[in-house]
């Protein structure tokens, strides 16, 4: 065994000694050298104090985390379910053809790594290849040579990086809240740029080149003497569409283009001169239908520019609450909006609030849950990367109704794009005296951390991510108590997930009857679409809005022209829906729920049964093991769909599973098998 180097010591020794930077330094271990080797696991556990027994039974549960180091490429296929129906089966099997090597193993000279990835995040642009940690959609078998020819790229390019530096902080201003958010807005107003070109950079727009449009847009503004500022913005929804760019239009909304590398010449002479250049179809349509609450800043706003924030409404609702110096302002309207989690459970976010407010014991936490760990779900990843203000204005809003001091974003490990732009929203946000101690000159302080996974389906169960950001194995705990009485540390604590506490500032700001009013008391819903449909993307609608809205007036229907045969609904833990149940509305809580907001189409090319395997398997190996009845009885569901399947025992043994396992998301594991069987039992004969 190769000792740890002195490099692993001065990584670890910036670490405070204390259990909850564990994962941490596993992270910061991996992402310098590939992987953790068992030296290095003991450095950790000297380091932190921890017994080298916990430091192992740690690393050994996130699936993130690499204890033997990888070839010299790594190469990933993404398997979910929306690449695989769109050819990365295939993809994967041309590779291990290619490479000479089988998924999931690595070549015996070490040359490269293949591996099957449950999901790239990647949904709206199916399918998705990655290559030495950066990611390609759309790829065809034709596309491998040349991806596999490419050279590694820079590791914080791939790591996504920011692509420009923050603005400074404005001057000091003294007075009250108001007077002071004023002296910053009129700073904003200040710092306005003239023409502003928005590529959407996210993570579906990268994957088909949107940063290379947007250097090669930067070049060539400044070759042609083009006076515009060009920006790195967020994904406006459009997956379908990208490499997307905005160009404002006197008078109107941005006017759409879609715009590889090859065209960024074509279309500066367009701005310059008005020569014609090939509009986006189908874009005006897309937008017009929807009802955009939480998406209006994405892709229209600069994430990395804090003053572009602010003059498009960011931060106002914050100033006016804190001026008023009235927490329960910020709960009756949360209350009176009807506002419920939108991370599946839909429990009333202000019942929560309240609960922890009144709860003895200080610090009080609050815990942003931005892992969205589930495949086919991607729809936060999107606020967090074209809007990180937003969330952190709702974060703030949270806390000051919770009477929180302290926050913690933990956001997933491989969303780089999306913790990199939050990171930088942070550091603008305290530099501009909105976060931080005494904002905006009031008693109210909040800290803002920013913590990242390392894997983990499980991660979506609250408690199980406030033992990982304490440092141990991801496991759900047992209630009573809840966390608002004893969560992080034993500390008072609210968990909410990214589009919860997106919806905050608009609720605060408009009112919450406003809010009440939209979606028969539910507000608005996003969905991330993929599959079969022309138009893969993430979407906003009223809640009760019906899959043939999203599928057919929204996604625009299979772009082969089939007629779709089903719908997964909610990721792993969601349901196949018939095509008869598709006018019936999407309700939280109701008879056909919305879970977590993953929408994928299936026409009749797909295998309802090989998708139900691909669902249950990813729910058994992401089991926690703590319970028997989701350990045990996944493993023997799978084992079930090899062969003839006997319905009656597959239904009796979900059922049990359902009824039996500790957290709501073993009890949801079940759920596509079950869906499965009872809407389509010809396919498992």
């Amino acid at each position: 065994m190769t000792p740890p180097g002195p490099a692993v010591a001065s990584l670890v020794a910036r670490f405070p000694r204390e259990r909850t930077w564990l994962l941490p330094a596993l992270d910061a271990v991996q992402r310098a050298q590939g992987s953790v080797s068992p030296g290095a696991l003991d450095v950790i556990a000297a380091h932190l104090r921890v017994p080298a027994s916990e430091v192992w039974g740690v690393a050994t549960h996130y699936p993130e985390l690499r204890l033997t180091p990888p070839g010299r490429r790594l190469v990933r296929v993404c398997a979910g379910v929306s690449c695989r129906i769109g050819g990365g089966a295939a993809l994967l099997a041309e590779c291990e053809r290619r490479l000479g090597v089988a998924a999931g193993r690595t070549s015996p000279d070490g040359a490269v790594t293949l591996e099957a990835m449950d999901c790239a995040f990647a949904c709206g642009v199916a399918p998705v290849v990655e290559v030495d940690h950066r990611r390609r959609g759309r790829v065809t078998a034709g596309d491998l040579d040349r991806l596999l020819a490419e050279p590694a790229p820079d590791a914080a390019r791939a790591r996504g990086a920011p692509a420009t530096p923050a603005p400074g902080p404005p001057p000091g201003a003294a007075g009250p809240p108001q007077a002071r958010f004023e002296a910053l807005r009129a700073e904003a107003a200040r710092r306005r740029r003239g023409l502003t070109l928005a590529v959407g950079v996210g993570s579906c727009g990268e994957a088909v080149g949107a940063r290379e449009t947007l250097e090669a847009l930067r070049a060539e503004a400044a070759r042609r003497g083009l006076d515009a500022a060009v920006v790195a913005a967020g994904c406006d929804g459009m997956c379908w569409a990208g490499p997307l760019v905005r160009v404002p239009a006197d008078g109107g909304p941005a006017r759409a283009f879609t715009v590889p590398p090859a065209g960024v010449p074509a279309l500066v002479e367009h701005v310059l001169s008005g020569t014609p250049f090939p509009q986006l179809e189908g874009a005006h349509d897309f937008l017009a239908r929807q009802r955009r609450v939480l998406l209006r800043r994405c892709g229209v706003t600069d994430p990395g520019d804090i003053a572009d924030a602010i003059r498009a409404g960011a931060y106002a609702a914050l100033a006016r609450v804190l001026d008023a110096g009235d927490p329960e302002r910020v709960l009756a309207e949360v209350r009176a909006s009807g506002l419920q989690g939108r991370g599946g459970a839909y429990f009333q976010a202000a019942v929560k609030w309240a609960a922890c407010r009144a709860a003895p014991g200080a610090p009080r936490y609050l815990v942003v849950n931005g892992e969205e760990g589930e495949p086919g779900i991607f729809k936060d990843r999107h606020l967090m990367e074209g809007d990180p203000h937003g969330l952190l204005e709702g974060a703030l809003l949270a806390a000051y109704a919770a009477g929180a001091s302290r926050a913690v974003v933990y956001v997933h490990g491989e969303a780089d794009l999306a913790a990199a732009r939050v990171a930088a929203a942070v550091a603008e946000a305290r530099a501009w005296g909105l976060l931080g101690e005494r904002i905006l000159g009031t008693d109210f302080s909040l800290e803002v951390e920013l913590r990242r996974g390392l894997g983990g389906f499980v991660l979506g169960e609250e408690t199980a991510l406030l033992e990982s950001l304490e440092g141990r194995r991801a496991m759900p705990r047992t209630r009573p108590p809840f966390p608002v009485e004893a969560g992080l540390w034993g500390r008072p604590t609210v968990i909410n997930n990214v589009e919860t506490l997106c919806a905050v500032p608009r609720i605060v700001g408009r009112g919450g009857a406003w809010f009440a009013s939209l979606g028969g008391g539910h507000g608005t819903k996003l969905f991330g679409l993929s599959g079969h449909v022309r138009r893969p993307g993430v979407v906003e609608v009223e809640a009760g809005a019906t899959l043939r809205t999203l599928l057919e007036g929204l996604g625009g229907g299979a772009p082969t022209g089939r007629p779709l045969r089903a719908a997964v609904v909610g990721g792993p833990s969601g349901s196949l829906v018939h095509p008869r149940r598709f006018d019936e509305p999407l309700v939280p809580r109701g008879p056909l729920s919305p879970g977590t907001g993953g929408v994928v189409a299936l026409d009749a090319t797909a295998s309802i049964r090989d998708v139900v395997r691909t669902l249950l398997e990813f729910n058994a190996r992401e089991s926690c093991g703590k319970c028997t009845p989701c350990r045990e009885g996944t493993a023997r569901l799978v084992a079930m769909l090899d062969g003839p399947v006997d319905a009656a025992r597959a239904r009796a043994l979900g059922e049990v599973v359902q009824v039996a396992s500790l957290c709501g998301l073993g009890q949801a594991a079940p759920a596509a098998v079950l869906s499965g069987l009872a809407e389509f039992p010809e396919e498992f004969a």
